[in-house]
């Protein structure tokens, strides 16, 4: 792709920007080999400065590093102090209030999304877990299996094996253990809470002290203690699914990119911003009725859809917001604060997945009721010149 005539001309180059202009109009007027290039002189909007060029000096013209990254950043300092004097201050302000509210809001929700899938999946599965209490297993052998989603409570083991087993959430509460031997086992999320243990061998297993919470525990032997990370993998938990999930709702991006691509022009940036904030700070208060996984992945496909609007119509009133001498500062500088603010919103999501949604709902519609009130302050930019 061919440099922006816009901003050769800006940097004062106007033979390149005629090139430029010559390659784009040859383009254009493919299919009719006799139009001629009518332009012979190319001139800056009125009103546009062009940035000092550098001085012939020695100091500004010697190959120098150092010389060159000090001019860099003090040129670049320059333009960054211009988005806060006039006329740019007011619309620094309000564009960087808007990019704040969208990326606290949005990267907020897209970690909350996932982890609370996670939470309602593993408590439906809590729930149908086969629960067996006050029984007694004698002389019994478990052996080359796989044990799912089974409460042990107050049950007895005597003289019993478990053999080439996997233990995946299993839960002994409150049992009693009497000679037994757990061989060659390996498990996720099981535990002995409140039980009795009493002259137990462990061999060739992942049985780590963590397992035992408030356990009486006598003549207990380890061999063979799988060594390395002690970390409780969780079994349930496939990477393909939550994948495909997540997919669910980010292809409803596409769409929404669409629908917002042909209401920009006709409605104008401001007006799809605002629109689509307040829209998706409404749907916020969906959350609260969330309770299945099903629920989740159509709340955030249709979240997405909505919000996705908003997030292209702020893109592009940043590009034309500014002249083109600091338009990618301001939207470089707009981008990191908006990445900034993206982690806060992860962390403080993050916190409150296991408490109650209304934390995620109310701060999701406040933060984008705010986005969109800053939002209806700026300036309508379909009709500059970029």
């Amino acid at each position: 792709m061919p440099e922006s005539p816009r901003f050769l001309l800006e940097k004062g180059r106007e033979v390149e920007a005629m090139m430029v202009y010559k390659k784009i109009f040859k383009w254009n007027n493919a299919h009719n080999p006799g139009a001629e290039y009518q332009i012979t002189e190319l001139e800056l909007p009125s009103g546009t400065q062009r940035p000092l060029r550098r001085s012939n000096s020695p100091q500004g013209t010697a190959k120098n590093f150092g010389a060159d990254i000090t001019h860099g950043l003090e040129n670049s300092m320059g333009l960054f102090l211009q988005l806060f004097m006039p006329p740019y201050f007011k619309t620094t302000i309000l564009l960087l209030f808007v990019w704040l509210a969208s990326s606290f809001g949005f990267y907020g929700l897209s970690v909350w999304f996932p982890e609370y899938i996670k939470l309602v999946t593993s408590e439906e599965y809590n729930r149908n877990a086969t629960v067996i209490k006050n029984t007694r297993y004698e002389d019994h052998l478990i052996n080359n299996t796989r044990l799912d989603n089974i409460h042990y409570f107050n049950v007895d083991f005597e003289n019993v094996t478990f053999k080439k087993t996997v233990l995946n959430h299993v839960l002994f509460l409150n049992c009693t253990l009497y000679n037994c031997i757990f061989s060659d086992i390996r498990s996720s999320k099981t535990f002995f809470k409140y039980s009795i243990l009493h002259q137990i061998n462990f061999t060739d297993t992942d049985m780590h002290s963590y397992r035992f919470p408030d356990c009486e525990m006598d003549n207990i032997t380890f061999h063979g203690l799988a060594p390395g990370c002690q970390l409780d993998f969780d079994y349930n938990i496939h990477y393909k699914e939550i994948f495909q999930e997540n997919l669910i709702g980010q292809l409803t991006m596409i769409p929404g990119t669409l629908a917002a691509s042909l209401f920009m022009d006709k409605l104008g940036r401001v007006k799809v911003m605002s629109i689509s904030m307040t829209l998706s700070s409404i749907s916020a208060f969906f959350i609260w009725f969330l309770k299945s996984k099903t629920g989740v992945i159509v709340f955030e496909a249709v979240f997405n859809f909505i919000f996705i609007s908003g997030w292209n119509g702020l893109d592009i009133a940043t590009t034309e917001a500014f002249p083109t001498h600091i338009r990618t500062t301001a939207y470089g500088f707009l981008s990191a604060a908006s990445r900034i603010a993206g982690v806060l919103g992860s962390l403080w999501f993050g916190q409150f997945i296991y408490s109650s949604q209304a934390i995620p709902m109310l701060t999701t519609s406040v933060v984008l009721l705010i986005g969109a009130l800053f939002s209806l302050k700026l300036k309508e930019t379909k009709d500059n010149l970029v």
